[in-house]
C-alpha cells in the first residue's frame, strides 16, 4: 500500500476513531478481568457500539468520494492522466471501505466480549 492512500482525510478518521475504541475496549476489558466492577463502565457500552458502527459508515463516506473522484475524471475526457485518476479515485473508495470494516468487525467482537463479562460478573454479584 502505497503512502498515498494515507493522504485522505477519511482514513485518518476511521484510524483515529478505531484507535479511541480500540483503547477504551482493552481497558475496560482489563479493568475488569482484574478488578471487577464494571458498573460505570456499563454506561460506555452503547457509545461503544454507536462509535464501532461509524468505522463502517465512514468507509462508505469514503468510498462516496472516491467514486465522485473517479467519476469527475471521466467527466474530463480519455487521457492518460484522466485515466490514472480514475483508478486512484476507485482505490480510494475500495481501500476506506476495506479500512473501515476490517477495523470494525474485530471491536464488534471485542464489544461483545466485553458485554459477556458484564453480564457474567453481574451475576456473580446478585448472587
Amino acid at each position: 500500500m502505497e503512502l498515498q492512500s494515507f493522504d485522505n482525510v477519511v482514513v485518518w478518521a476511521i484510524l483515529i476513531l478505531a484507535l479511541f475504541v480500540y483503547y477504551k475496549l482493552s481497558l475496560f476489558i482489563v479493568v475488569l478481568r482484574s478488578q471487577g466492577s464494571g458498573a460505570q463502565d456499563q454506561q460506555w457500552i452503547e457509545t461503544l457500539r454507536c462509535l464501532i458502527n461509524a468505522l463502517p459508515l465512514l468507509g462508505l463516506l469514503g468510498t462516496i468520494m472516491g467514486l465522485l473522484q473517479s467519476f469527475f475524471a471521466m467527466s474530463q475526457g480519455g487521457s492518460l492522466s484522466a485515466s490514472s485518476v480514475l483508478t486512484q479515485g476507485i482505490a480510494n473508495a475500495l481501500w476506506t471501505t476495506q479500512l473501515g470494516l476490517v477495523l470494525a468487525v474485530p471491536a464488534w467482537l471485542l464489544l461483545s466480549y466485553f458485554n459477556n463479562l458484564l453480564v457474567k460478573e453481574s451475576l456473580a454479584n446478585a448472587r
